[in-house]
C-alpha cells in the first residue's frame, strides 16, 4: 500500500476506533485539524485523542511562561527604580480597578465613590484608578466583525480618561504618557482611526505621546521612539535618530532595544547598510542574551550558521571560531538555548534544519519534535512542515509492511525505532533537498534543489510560480509571515 493509498484509509473522524468530533484547534482550520489528528493516531492513537484539548492547555501555559519571562517589570530591572516603581504603580492600580468593578458588580460610579478626581491636588492612584475605571466602558458593537468597538478609543468616556492620565502625567508620572500612546496604537490597530475626529492620525498621536515620556528618558517610551522611526510610523524614517533613542533605553538595560540595536548592526537591509558592523551587532545581541532575551539567542545562532558558510561574515565577525564545525555547534547551542525559553521562530528554524541536510544534522525525531513546539507556540507555517514529516514516517511504516520483515516484532524498542526513522531518511531523501510548493493546494517539488523562489520576506518557504505565492498568501501566510530578524514591538 502506497503512503497516498494509506492516506486515502486514514478516518479523520475516528480516533483509536471510535468517532470523534474534532474541532479546530491551535488557530489551524477544522480540515487541518482533523487531517493532523488522523496522521498522529496511525503512530498514537491515545495522543491523537488527547490533541483537541491538551495542545491549547500545553499552548496557554507555554505563552504564559513565556510572557512571565519578558514581563515589562523583568525588562526594568536594572534600569532607574523610578521606572520600575512606576511601572509597579500602573500594574497595581490594573488589578485594583478589576478587583472594584468585581466587588460592585460592574458599577464604574460606585467603584470610584471614593476617589478625589476634582481635587487640584488628587493623587496620582486616583488619577490612574479613575483613568482605568471609566475608560474601560466600550460602545456597543455593531456586529461580531466590529474590531473598532474594542479599541479604547471607541469608549465614550475616552475624552475624560485621558484627560485624568494628562493630570497625573503632568505631576511627572511618565507611564501615563506611554499608556496614552499604547491607546493610540490600539486604535490604529483594531480601527484604523475610525474612532478618532476627523483630521487626526492615530498613528502620529502615538508617536507624539510616546515622545513626551522619551523625552522624560522613560526607557519604555525611549525603545517605542527607536521603533518608530526605524519603522516611519507616525513619522519619517530616520535611523540615526531610531539608533539615539534605542541607545538611551539600552543604557537602561532595556533587552528590546539591544536586540534591536544588534539587528540594526547586522546591516542586512536597505535602510540598515550603513550602519552594517558585526562586532558591534554581535555585542548588542550578546548583552541582550544576557538579559535573558530569547530572540537574541536566535538571532546570534543564526549568525553563527552563516558563517559556517560564509568566511568573510565570519572576519568581519572577528573569527570567533576556528573551524566551520565549531559554528554549527555554537549556532544550534544558542538557537536551542532560545528555543527552550519559549522563542518560536528558534523551534521552527531548528525544526526545518533537523529534517534538512544543510547542516549535516539530520534528525527526523527531533524535526518533528520542534516543529510541535513551533505550532503549539502559535507557528501556524510549522502545520505543513510536520504534516509531511509525519507522511515520511508513514511511508517508513509502509516500507516495512511491503518488506514483509518477519523479524521486526522481534527487535528490541530501540532498534525498531532505529530501524524505522533510517526507513523515514530513506524514503524522503528529495524532501531534504527538493522542496515542495508552500501552497497547500499544490503538490509540485523543484526539479533541481533551489529553483523555486522563496518568500522575499520569511525566506522560510518556497513557490513553484507566483499564483501559488497569492494564494498562499491569502489563505494563511501573510498571518505568519515575518522577516527572519524582525521582532514586534
Amino acid at each position: 500500500m502506497s503512503v497516498e493509498e494509506h492516506d486515502h484509509h486514514m478516518h479523520e473522524g475516528v480516533i483509536g476506533g471510535e468517532p470523534m468530533q474534532i474541532p479546530a484547534f491551535l488557530g489551524m482550520t477544522e480540515q487541518q485539524s482533523r487531517l493532523l489528528v488522523a496522521l498522529y493516531n496511525e503512530t498514537d492513537p491515545e495522543f491523537a485523542k488527547q490533541m483537541p484539548t491538551a495542545l491549547p492547555v500545553a499552548a496557554q501555559q507555554l505563552s504564559a511562561e513565556y510572557e512571565k519571562r519578558n514581563s515589562v517589570g523583568k525588562k526594568l530591572e536594572r534600569a532607574n527604580i523610578r521606572w520600575l516603581e512606576e511601572y509597579r504603580l500602573f500594574d497595581d492600580v490594573q488589578h485594583e480597578a478589576v478587583r472594584k468593578l468585581s466587588e460592585t458588580d460592574m458599577n464604574i460610579d460606585k467603584a470610584a465613590e471614593n476617589l478625589k478626581l476634582n481635587d487640584d491636588d488628587c493623587s496620582v492612584h486616583d488619577l490612574l484608578l479613575g483613568s482605568l475605571l471609566y475608560g474601560g466602558i466600550r460602545r456597543e458593537p455593531s456586529g461580531p466583525e466590529d474590531r473598532a468597538s474594542m479599541s479604547p478609543v471607541a469608549s465614550p468616556n475616552f475624552e475624560g480618561a485621558k484627560h485624568l492620565l494628562e493630570r497625573a502625567f503632568n505631576q511627572g508620572y511618565t507611564m501615563a504618557a506611554v499608556q496614552t500612546g499604547s491607546f493610540y496604537v490600539q486604535e490604529d490597530k483594531l480601527a484604523n482611526g475610525k474612532n478618532l475626529k476627523k483630521g487626526q492620525d492615530a498613528k502620529k498621536l502615538a508617536f507624539e505621546w510616546y515622545k513626551k515620556a522619551a523625552d522624560l528618558s522613560n526607557p519604555m517610551a525611549c525603545h517605542k521612539m527607536g521603533y518608530l522611526l526605524e519603522n516611519g510610523i507616525g513619522c519619517e524614517i530616520d535611523m540615526k535618530q531610531s539608533i539615539e533613542y534605542y541607545k538611551k533605553a539600552f543604557e537602561q538595560g532595556y533587552p528590546d532595544s539591544a536586540h534591536n540595536l544588534g539587528i540594526i548592526y547586522q546591516g542586512y537591509t536597505e535602510k540598515t547598510a550603513n550602519f552594517r558592523n558585526i562586532k558591534t551587532s554581535i555585542e548588542y545581541l550578546e548583552r541582550a542574551k544576557q538579559w535573558g532575551y530569547s530572540a537574541s539567542c536566535n538571532a546570534l545562532g543564526r549568525m553563527y550558521l552563516l558563517m559556517s558558510k560564509n568566511a568573510e561574515l565570519a572576519n568581519e565577525a572577528g573569527n570567533p571560531g576556528s573551524e566551520p564545525e565549531d559554528y554549527i555547534v555554537t549556532g544550534i547551542d544558542l538557537m536551542e538555548d532560545a528555543a527552550n525559553n519559549g522563542d518560536a521562530d528558534a523551534m521552527m528554524m531548528l525544526g526545518l534544519i533537523f529534517g534538512s541536510k544543510d547542516y549535516g544534522l539530520y534528525d527526523m525525531d527531533k524535526a518533528q519534535n520542534y516543529m510541535e513546539l513551533a505550532l503549539v507556540r502559535g507557528d501556524l507555517e510549522a502545520y505543513n512542515y510536520l504534516v509531511r514529516i509525519l507522511r515520511a514516517k508513514m511511508a517508513a511504516r509502509v516500507a516495512l509492511e511491503k518488506k514483509n520483515m518477519e523479524r521486526f516484532e522481534q527487535l528490541s524498542q530501540a532498534d525498531q525505532e532505529k530501524l524505522i526513522r533510517q526507513l523515514a531518511k530513506d524514503a524522503t531523501p528529495d524532501s531534504a533537498l527538493h522542496r515542495q510548493c508552500a501552497n497547500v493546494s499544490c503538490e509540485n517539488k523543484e526539479e533541481e534543489p533551489g529553483s523555486f523562489k522563496k518568500c522575499g520576506r520569511c525566506q522560510r518557504v518556497s513557490y513553484c510560480s507566483r499564483e501559488c505565492q497569492k494564494e498562499h498568501w491569502k489563505t494563511g501566510h501573510r498571518a505568519v509571515c515575518k522577516p527572519p530578524v524582525e521582532e514586534k514591538h
